[in-house]
């Protein structure tokens, strides 16, 4: 009975006839499939089909399965092929270009749930249950957008494993890496050895590395704390208001939030306004039923509050604010568009009409400004060339974790900081947590090892923070400026959602002469440049829905940062990422139920994830309107430095494997601003200004930590 219950509320009312009900039971025990997983296919049958909604007859359920069949068949085909190829004497090499991405958001999904791995492609992580559909080298290299050339040297491939994966199983020798290769080029493939192998220092990828030299450094750091500098140092200041971050979490008001959410609407539409010309008039009411063409603001959102991570261009929905149409949801009709790349949250502007009542007909998608770069006068200009003497500026970024999955041991990083006081040399360093990890597997199983060194045992993490952390971090030099940025994972931050309040310098003992410790999201200026650094995985987070080869073919990452400039938020994905796992049961529990009891039973319980406080999203937009000179946005994914619609964008990748295998940190090179050199464009007005042009003076070398 509660099979045909489960049948009739995924299917709908028409799947109510005992002959529909008993063929499907018949296909879930067939196939081995949930009825949610049924569900799912026959939306890919439907899609297939090119229909909006297939009826549930005979005949059409006898199509699905051979529809079904065919899926299995061409499974079994792949799986065969591949093991031909595995018996062969020598190992298939894995080709992975640069200009491709290891983790695609979702395209048009005709089979999301089955997992592929193709050789001499790109190929979908173990983990993931869609089909990634890429353009092909050729054509990524004919359509490419940017005329920069960019000069990449061969790097190494993330671990292909996941946190909770066996130790043993993360130093496969398998792992293959890219290869040398420009910005629009397709990269040839050599084999890499293991990270472990990989010597410290070693630069792993470089941007704009054949116009820039590497920055000498600061000449100061190897200065003690008592004595004077050679010249001033560079200027830190945080661009944001610290205090509105200092709010109380786990108190979130509904009102509030949904506020929030309407403002994000209202704030676009203003915008669309003016920079399309558009008159108050022009825009209307999505959800009612009119023959005219209007133009709408709204966010995209699935169809069914009961989706399930995978969707199409046939489920999305237009939601619309208060003033513009009631806060009602509609059904978007996209088959006269030919090009989208749409994520749940994002704010879009649409041409169209909705000629039925039912569906809205999008004829057109307004692409949304990029806003304005930051500027500067000539005389502050001046000032920052004449307080680096003429020098290159050297910042060092880095992110964790710092230790491995199965110890506490922090000699990398000890290493790293006398590497950076005697040899690297920077005039700061921005450090991202987390740095006591919650998930790490040692803290989460309550297992603490025991530490030798210490006379006494930490107590609590925030002791065990003091004890580890903060002896090697006042080693820094006093003349190197230090910024901590937390991240939700932190065991030593009170406040664990995001937007998220800075970490306490007092209570982590550390000086007050060369630490700063910022928000996560945080803005900031060194000397002209403005820094825009999040701390959440937003490039793991945003799962796209894609349509069109020219929007497939390109570089994911590209698309993923230009998603972030236009909707001016540093995470602009809604709702966030919720990281779960089954609760285990106790022992004694398992032993009184069955399988199927237990199945029914599963508790899930909450990890880790983007962690939102929607009251105060508002704190993880761009601060004054404009966008940062270099966005720094730390990823799970294979580290990255990209230049996007003239903005910097850094993904240093983690400082350490889950494995203890060396990770990556990320070195800047910004050239001194001069104002004869041509780098800098000048901006007439009352008072004239220039862009930083930051793109065009610096240079990112991805390092091996």
């Amino acid at each position: 009975m509660s099979g045909s219950i489960d049948v009739i509320t995924h299917f709908g009312p028409d799947a109510d006839k005992p002959e529909i009900i008993t063929a499907l039971e018949n296909l879930t025990k067939l196939h081995a499939l949930s009825v949610e997983d049924l569900y799912i296919k026959w939306e890919q049958f439907s899609n297939q089909r090119r229909q909006t909604h297939t009826d549930l007859t005979s005949k059409n359920i006898d199509e699905f399965k051979q529809f079904l069949q065919l899926q299995m068949e061409k499974r079994a085909n792949q799986i065969s092929s591949s093991s031909k190829v595995n018996t062969s004497t020598k190992k298939p090499v894995i080709k992975k270009s640069l200009n491709s991405s290891p983790l695609f958001g979702l395209s048009i999904p005709k089979t999301p749930t089955l997992k592929k791995r193709k050789l001499h492609g790109p190929f979908s992580l173990s983990d993931s249950k869609q089909t990634y559909n890429v353009g092909s080298e050729a054509e990524t290299n004919e359509k490419g957008n940017s005329s920069l050339k960019l000069e990449f040297t061969p790097g190494m491939a993330e671990d292909a494993v996941g946190d909770s994966a066996p130790l043993s199983h993360a130093k496969s020798s398998d792992a293959k890496t890219p290869g040398s290769s420009t910005f629009q080029t397709p990269t040839t493939n050599t084999p890499t050895t293991s990270r472990q192998n990989v010597p410290a220092g070693k630069i792993l990828d470089s941007l704009n590395p054949e116009n820039i030299e590497i920055s000498s450094g600061n000449p100061n750091a190897g200065l003690l704390s008592t004595e004077e500098p050679s010249y001033n140092q560079v200027k830190v200041e945080p661009f944001y208001d610290a205090k509105k971050y200092k709010f109380r979490t786990m108190r979130q008001n509904l009102q509030e939030a949904s506020d929030v959410l309407d403002d994000q609407i209202e704030s676009f539409t203003k915008i669309i306004q003016n920079h399309y010309k558009l008159s108050p008039n022009d825009f209307a009411d999505p959800t009612i039923q009119s023959q005219s063409e209007i133009y709408a603001v709204g966010r995209i959102v699935p169809d069914s509050p009961t989706y399930d991570k995978f969707l199409n261009p046939e489920s999305l929905s237009l939601e619309t604010s208060r003033m513009g149409g009631v806060g009602r949801r509609v059904r978007l009709d996209l088959s006269q568009v030919n090009e989208l790349s749409f994520f749940l949250g994002q704010i879009v502007a649409f041409k169209g009409k909705n000629a039925n009542g039912d569906y809205f007909t999008v004829n057109s998608i307004l692409p949304l400004p990029y806003p304005n770069s930051p500027v500067s006068t000539s005389q502050e200009l001046q000032e920052f060339q004449a307080s680096l003497e003429g020098s290159s500026l050297k910042v060092i970024v880095t992110c964790g974790p710092y230790f491995a999955n199965d110890n506490f041991s922090l000699e990398l990083l000890q290493e790293f900081i006398d590497s950076i006081n005697n040899e690297v040399k920077p005039h700061v360093l921005i450090m991202f947590g987390p740095f006591i990890d919650i998930t790490h597997p040692l803290i989460a199983s309550g297992k603490l090892p025991n530490f030798p060194q210490f006379k006494t045992q930490p107590k609590t993490l925030d002791e065990l923070f003091l004890k580890l952390f903060t002896p090697i971090l006042k080693t820094i030099s006093p003349h190197i400026q230090t910024v901590l940025i937390p991240s939700t994972k932190d065991a030593i931050s009170n406040h664990a959602a995001y937007p998220q309040a800075s970490l306490i310098r007092k209570a982590l003992q550390l000086p007050k002469k060369n630490f700063k410790c910022m928000a996560n999201p945080s803005s900031f200026q060194i000397n002209e440049i403005y820094f825009g650094c999040s701390n959440v995985d937003t490039f793991k987070d945003l799962k796209e829905v894609i349509k069109g080869g020219t929007t497939s073919s390109r570089y994911r990452l590209d698309r993923v940062s230009e998603h972030i400039l236009q909707q001016r938020r540093y995470y602009p994905i809604f709702p966030g990422s919720i990281r779960t796992r089954i609760k285990p049961k106790d022992v004694s529990t398992k032993k009184e139920t069955n399988d199927m009891e237990s199945k029914e039973e599963k508790v899930y319980e909450h990890i880790s994830g983007a962690d939102l406080d929607v009251s105060y999203l508002g704190l993880t937009e761009f601060v004054g309107g404009f966008s940062p000179d270099i966005m720094i946005i730390p990823s799970e994914l294979q580290h990255f430095a990209r230049v996007v619609q003239n903005v910097v964008v850094i993904n240093p990748g983690r400082f350490i494997r889950a494995t203890g295998n060396r990770g990556s940190y990320a070195q800047i090179t910004v050239q001194c601003p001069d104002l004869e050199d041509g780098k800098l464009t000048l901006v007439e007005g009352e008072e004239p200004v220039y862009l930083h042009n930051v793109w065009k003076r610096a240079r990112v070398d991805l390092i091996a930590s």
